[in-house]
Formats: structure tokens, C-alpha cells, sequence
């Protein structure tokens, strides 16, 4: 995949970061790598899983952590000093993706192993987001596994009209750049017609149905003009939003 010249790099500690992740992988109908950060604690903490998006794709198990702080900011030190928590991080292979039926269910077997494998991880306190190709597994994800997750997080994602209203049982936070070209905020401006749904799409059909959602929408040219970045790159802006993050936790 070929990037922009204005696509968002990691900060200089990300590295850091990335080296408290474990590797592992999971076998379920396939293999799975996956990075896990594990706290220094006894007390029942949350799990924060995290489905990076397609510039992230591979088997190297490195891309998903290593690409953006997108995917490492739970497990930074200033966040763990407030609320310690797990954090999974998987990698889709190329030519899947995490909307898959299987993919979707391969993660959420995973946490559910993990739920039996440590003791000390809240079952009512488990967190998904994601962004771009993560942002539309999440909420693939939660149409169809709502019970696993407290709350949601999507960033420039999207989703079909299919089984919309199951979207409803879960919290929910959208986030999205009014001028992203790669995963539109808004695909219906266009075309009256189209099933295909940006966050702000989403937002407009369930806002008058669902108890607790949220969106975000940046306006045009603030990422570019602001920060230099492609608006695609509205993770860096979500990432630190501490409201966004502390709504997050509030579940459970």
C-alpha cells in the first residue's frame, strides 16, 4: 500500500511503548498474531482491543503497534497512571479484512480467551476502536458480538445499512474528518441511494434510536492546515481527545 507524503508517522516514543507488547498468535480457523501489553496489577482492570487499519495489514506482527500511537495510547505511561488497563492489538493478514465474519469472530474468541486466561481482566470493562479498515471491523464487530463490549470506538469508518440498528446496544463514539477522501464522513450527499454509511451517515440515522452515541466530525482543512496531515489521519486528533478516552472507560 502506498502511502501519502502527508500520512501520519509515529512519535519518536512509540518504540518504547511497542516493546511492553508481548508477541503472540492464536489459532482459531487460522492464525492470528497479536501483540498483548499486560499491567502491573492484581485488581480486575479493563481490556482495550484495538483493530488498526489497512496500511497495517501483514503477518510481520509489528505494523499494527508500529505505524501510529493510535494503537499504544492506553498503554502509555500518563494513561496507565490513571486507569491501568490490558491492551490487545491483532493483525489481519493482507486480502482479509476485519469485517470478515470469520475475522470479526476470530477476535472476538481471542478476547474471550483472554477473559479465561487472566483473571484480573474486567468481563464487564471490555473496550473496542479501531480505525479506517479497523473503524468499520468495530462496528461490524459490535452488530454482531454487542454482549463482549462496554463501548466502542470508531474512527473513519464506515458500514453497510445491513442489521444498522444492531448498533444500538452498544456505546458508541464515531469520529471523522468532514474532508476525508479515502473513507468519506458522508456517503449520501452524493447519492440518496447509496448503503453505504460514513460515521456522520450513521450518526444522523440512529441519533433519534440510540441511548449513548457520540460523533465527532473535524471540520475541513483543521488536519491539514492545523497539522499537516492527510484528513484521512483524524486517529492522531482521536487519540488525543481525553474525552473520547475517559467516556470510554466510563462503560462497565
Amino acid at each position: 500500500m502506498k502511502l501519502p507524503s502527508d500520512w501520519d508517522n509515529p512519535s519518536p516514543d512509540n518504540k518504547r511503548i511497542c516493546d511492553k507488547f508481548s508477541y503472540e498468535k492464536y489459532e482459531y480457523c487460522g492464525t492470528l498474531p497479536y501483540r498483548l501489553f499486560v499491567p502491573e496489577c492484581v485488581k480486575s482492570v479493563p481490556l482495550v482491543a484495538f483493530l488498526h487499519g489497512a496500511d497495517a495489514f501483514g503477518e510481520d506482527n509489528e505494523l499494527q503497534l508500529s505505524m501510529h500511537d493510535i494503537g499504544t495510547v492506553f498503554a502509555s505511561d500518563d494513561w496507565q497512571k490513571k486507569h491501568l488497563c490490558y491492551v490487545l492489538a491483532p493483525q489481519c493478514k493482507r486480502g482479509r479484512y476485519w469485517s470478515g465474519l470469520i475475522d470479526g469472530d476470530r477476535v472476538c474468541a481471542l478476547v474471550k480467551e483472554l477473559l479465561a486466561r487472566f483473571d484480573n481482566i474486567d468481563p464487564k470493562r471490555v473496550y473496542i476502536y479501531g480505525y479506517s479498515a479497523g473503524g468499520v471491523g468495530t462496528l461490524e464487530i459490535i452488530k454482531y458480538h454487542p454482549k463482549l463490549f462496554a463501548a466502542a470506538v470508531s474512527i473513519c469508518g464506515a458500514t453497510g445499512e445491513r442489521d444498522l440498528n444492531a448498533l444500538t446496544r452498544t456505546p458508541l463514539w464515531l469520529i471523522h474528518a468532514e474532508d476525508d477522501l479515502i473513507v468519506k464522513a458522508s456517503y449520501k450527499k452524493e447519492s440518496g441511494v447509496s448503503s453505504h454509511l460514513g460515521s456522520r451517515d450513521i450518526y444522523k440515522v440512529l441519533k433519534g434510536v440510540h441511548p449513548d452515541l457520540h460523533y465527532t466530525e473535524y471540520k475541513a482543512g483543521e488536519l491539514k492546515e492545523k497539522y499537516g496531515l492527510n484528513p484521512h489521519c483524524s486517529w492522531v486528533l482521536a487519540g488525543k481527545d481525553e474525552q473520547v478516552k475517559e467516556w470510554l472507560f466510563s462503560h462497565g
